[in-house]
């Protein structure tokens, strides 16, 4: 059993409801939840790309699945991957939390995996299950623009 999940960002619909790929990061979370294979949900991001907060978003959808409260750790400041694990790595550190599964997309583990390592978390990367309505095209751009969105944040800072 890992002590909890770090559940990586992405941003909620502009009407405010869960996304189809912030849905099924969550779910996993949740899932390993239920299996008691956590014990914790770590929430992850802030309100980057509009005004509602992805952790927040995630927080109400776990409850409403049938998460306890007091199981979900809310990070709301991560405006990037980097900033997920950094502000998770902090949680942990607070909660006496020493393993996570790390918990993204399969287009998205490389950009994790190089934070959760620059972060020196104990961690195993665990990807979500692809959204319904999400084409494999879709995920094939996603893959290929991490590279460069790295790099980009290497540029910010963010090394």
């Amino acid at each position: 059993m890992m002590d909890c999940a770090i559940v990586c960002g992405y941003p909620a619909n502009e009407d405010g409801t869960i996304s189809n790929i912030l849905e099924s990061r969550i779910r996993k979370a949740i899932e390993l939840y239920h299996k008691k294979e956590i014990r914790y949900i770590i929430v992850s991001g802030g309100a980057v790309h509009n005004h509602y907060c992805e952790a927040l978003v995630m927080y109400h959808y776990a409850i409403k699945k049938g998460v306890k409260e007091r199981d979900i750790l809310i990070e709301d400041k991560a405006i990037s991957t980097y900033h997920n694990m950094m502000y998770s790595k902090e949680i942990m550190i607070k909660y006496n939390l020493k393993t996570c599964y790390v918990i993204t997309d399969s287009w998205h583990i490389r950009k994790a995996r190089y934070y959760a390592e620059k972060f020196q978390l104990n961690y195993k990367m665990v990807k979500c299950r692809k959204p319904k309505h999400m084409l494999y095209i879709h995920s094939i751009i996603l893959t290929l623009y991490m590279p460069i969105n790295m790099f980009i944040n290497r540029l910010k800072g963010y090394k």
